[in-house]
């Protein structure tokens, strides 16, 4: 169901007014109140879906160009004691 910008703009405005009369603690969260109506309004925005669109030219820039590659398990040695049952710390 979608809300009406009309609706949204108003809320934005009721929330203002209370930020304005509220003290500094309770003035952040209507502030906060208003940062969330804005981010509905811009919700649909075509600008919005294109920050989320990553190209493959990006992808490849942060993962890097040998992102095939496969990484090696890496080797562990085991150093055996004579009270030692085992390989993990709880092993007594």
């Amino acid at each position: 169901m979608a809300v009406a910008n009309e609706t949204i703009i108003k809320k934005m405005i009721n929330e203002l007014n209370k930020a304005r009369d509220a003290e500094d603690h309770v003035m952040k969260n209507h502030i906060a109140n208003v940062q969330l109506l804005c981010d509905l309004l811009l919700e649909g925005d075509n600008t919005q879906a294109d920050k989320t669109n990553i190209t493959k030219e990006e992808m490849k820039a942060m993962i890097g160009e040998n992102s095939n590659s496969k990484v090696e398990p890496v080797q562990h040695s085991t150093i055996k004691h004579d009270d030692a049952n085992g390989d993990s710390l709880f092993d007594f």
